[in-house]
């Protein structure tokens, strides 16, 4: 069972990390980093000296200490705002030995940052290079309640910076740091899968038993986060039909294989019996042949191959192949949220955009976007909402409380509308408003632990202390980890002290579906069709393995001697027995019974071991193929299927370029030789499968 369990928690992560690409997270504000970089590149290049040292390339006692020190002292006067200068006084003080004048400029450094999240990312990163551990810490505790003060939910370009000082962390070997720094990257960003899914890795190979803990808080994400949902939709989509195409197109191959003599042998009675034997058997491979080189590669190729077998499989064959064929019809109808998914993720798209604007601190450019949909529709409930959820977080409570009474007016049955106007009213001291608007949120939902935690706060402000209680033990019950979140980290300031609500999930589904299709992506780009059109076709392959083999019976004739197939154009007879013209042409030159019978009993033996034989030489392309072409259904399909879910993880590329995240050899990509090992050791088994079973047959 330990194995078993193993084997799954790896597959998962295998599978998952897709997912994990630090490329994905891209920010919205370049901007203000580069403006913050100015900053820096102003302070270091104030004195052209002293820059040669502070970049490592000059000696300390070359400069000249007092101009320095009065002239970066002019400077912070003048830009009070740059925080970069106080760090250049604090190298100065340190380069002459003065540690304490450089203590409080460095403690300077970071309280002239202010709340510039990318000047204290800079200065993290000045800090960190030069090994100064008090002030690093200092920085990072500094950034972690930035993020918690804006109120925000993720910073992307923040959180992708502590991702990669992770990730390079592992390169030197330094195992604590990479823990440091990926959980304060995890800490910014809590619904980035990269991150969550590179640090749960980290834990399984550092066999650290909290790995279990940090596997079911990603997958609890994956569950209740919309982005992340849309993420899952589109990778198991296209996982899962890749990974049925393969298993159905070897399985069509294979059959349409081993059944070709049959065919041939049908076709070659239709041709004029008066052509010799090997003519008609010529027209008939090119007859059957033709149509492949027309169309390949397209849809009709593959319709082709599936059809023409069909009266010639055997139930068992024809059963496993409706199988996978129902299930590829039923998941093309699934293609409706596929195409959706992927216009979602456009971030130019409506509901991306109000994702984004929901999740991000507040910025007038959200604002802006929001009155650009108000322009469009003077009843947009989401615009309403989330403007007034920025101007929230903003501080703006008067514009904030008009936008929200709006939204109500326009869907006046959603609670979260509610509870975040009695949070805009909590902040302006209208608290008796706040507590009537938190308990209408409680009337239309009282298992939302929300309002229930903000209507306690409420409650302390009035002094009535036993309502408080109530209420404050009411939602710990509802949602425990929410609430002792939100107290561990509550400071009585705007987006701390109170639960605001973003966007209800059914008004960004609603959008969703309403969306248009885009059909240009895997696989329907390479299809040619959209999905509708490849369930017809489905649906009529599949209504056709119904209908063929009840019109058409008894089409499999074999020789009894070689059971090669035969026909009316191609049988002999032979004692009042109908053979091949092959055996025909090797018996009735034979008038000795005894030298006959065994002259069948060799014939019988060298089919069996040219069929062992061709098996096996099929098994050398495809795990499987072998197996099929023998007739063992069963093991063919085991063999297939692992092989079609290994070429699928080798498709997407993402798979196999995360190896290089994990802490082993630098250079080597872990995924990729993981899976070309399995399928090698697939094909080693296979094979030696089938030479066993050839041997056992001749034995």
């Amino acid at each position: 069972m330990k194995i078993k369990a193993i084997l799954f928690v790896f597959s998962i992560l295998f599978l998952l990390s897709y997912f994990v690409s630090a490329n994905e997270m891209s920010s919205p504000y370049d901007r203000e980093f580069e403006e913050a970089y100015k900053e820096k590149e102003y302070a270091f290049k104030l004195v052209p000296k002293f820059h040669t040292v502070l970049v490592k390339k000059g000696y300390v006692p070359g400069i000249n200490f007092n101009f320095i020190r009065w002239k970066y002292k002019r400077e912070i006067q003048r830009h009070p705002d740059n925080p970069f200068l106080p760090f250049c006084m604090g190298e100065l003080h340190r380069f002459k030995g003065r540690y304490k004048e450089a203590s409080e400029y460095y403690d300077g450094a970071i309280e002239h940052a202010g709340d510039n999240v990318f000047k204290h990312m800079i200065l993290l990163e000045l800090f960190s290079q030069r090994r100064l551990l008090k002030w690093q810490m200092k920085q990072e505790v500094t950034l972690l309640e930035l993020r918690k003060n804006y109120g925000a939910l993720s910073f992307p370009l923040l959180s992708t910076y502590f991702f990669v000082r992770g990730y390079e962390a592992v390169d030197r070997g330094l195992k604590v740091d990479e823990e440091k720094e990926m959980l304060i990257s995890k800490e910014l960003n809590p619904y980035d899968l990269a991150i969550r899914f590179h640090y749960a890795r980290y834990l399984l190979l550092e066999r650290r038993f909290d790995f279990f803990d940090e596997l079911l808080s990603t997958i609890h994400i994956m569950l209740v986060d919309f982005h992340t949902r849309l993420v899952c939709i589109i990778f198991s989509y296209n996982f899962l039909f890749l990974f049925l195409s393969i298993i159905i197109s070897v399985l069509v191959i294979a059959y349409f294989i081993r059944y070709f003599a049959y065919m041939v042998s049908k076709i070659t009675s239709f041709f004029p019996h008066k052509l010799p034997i090997a003519k008609r058997h010529f027209l008939a491979i090119t007859a059957i042949l033709l149509p492949i080189i027309w169309t390949f590669p397209s849809l009709y190729t593959f319709v082709f191959l599936l059809i023409v077998p069909i009266s010639f499989l055997e139930r068992r064959e024809r059963w496993l192949i409706q199988f996978f064929i129902i299930l590829l019809c039923v998941l093309s109808i699934g293609g409706v949220f596929q195409t959706k998914a992927v216009t979602t993720m456009d971030p130019l798209n409506r509901v991306a955009l109000l994702d984004i604007i929901q999740k991000s601190r507040y910025e007038s450019r959200w604002v802006t976007k929001c009155d650009s949909f108000l322009a469009l529709s003077s009843r947009d409930f989401a615009a309403y909402y989330l403007k007034g959820l920025q101007l929230k977080r903003g501080g703006k409570y008067d514009e904030a409380e008009m936008n929200y009474r709006n939204a109500i007016y326009i869907e006046p049955r959603i609670y979260q509308t509610y509870n975040n106007m009695g949070n805009v009213l909590f902040w302006k001291e209208e608290v008796d408003s706040a507590i009537k608007y938190y308990e209408l949120a409680i009337d239309l939902e009282g298992d939302a632990a929300a309002p229930h935690f903000n209507l306690a706060q409420a409650y302390v402000r009035k002094l009535l202390f036993e309502k408080s209680s109530r209420h404050m033990k009411t939602s710990s019950n509802l949602d425990f980890y929410l609430i002792i979140d939100q107290t561990k980290n509550m400071i009585e300031i705007n987006n701390r002290f109170l639960i605001d609500l973003t966007l209800p999930e059914q008004v960004l589904w609603v959008e969703f579906l309403s969306l248009k299709e885009e059909n240009n992506v895997f696989p329907w780009k390479f299809i040619g069709f959209d999905y509708r059109i490849v369930v017809f076709i489905l649906f009529g392959c599949f209504l056709l393995y119904l209908i063929i083999p009840r019109i058409v019976k008894d089409m499999k004739d074999e020789c009894p001697v070689c059971s090669s197939p035969i026909s009316k154009g191609s049988v002999r007879l032979l004692e009042n027995e109908a053979i091949c013209w092959r055996c025909h042409r090797k018996l009735s030159s034979i008038h000795s019974l005894d030298i006959q019978e065994r002259l069948r009993d060799k014939i019988r033996l060298d089919t069996q071991n040219r069929v062992g034989y061709t098996s096996v030489f099929w098994g050398l392309f495809i795990p499987g193929l072998g197996h099929l072409q023998a007739g063992k259904t069963r093991v063919g399909c085991i063999y297939l299927a692992i092989f079609s879910f290994l070429i699928s993880l080798l498709v997407f590329k993402r798979i196999t370029e995360i190896g290089s995240y994990l802490p082993f050899i630098k250079g080597v990509n872990v995924g990729l030789y993981s899976i070309i090992a399995i399928i090698a050791f697939l094909y080693l088994f296979s094979l030696l499968a089938l030479f066993g079973g050839g041997y056992e047959k001749r034995k």
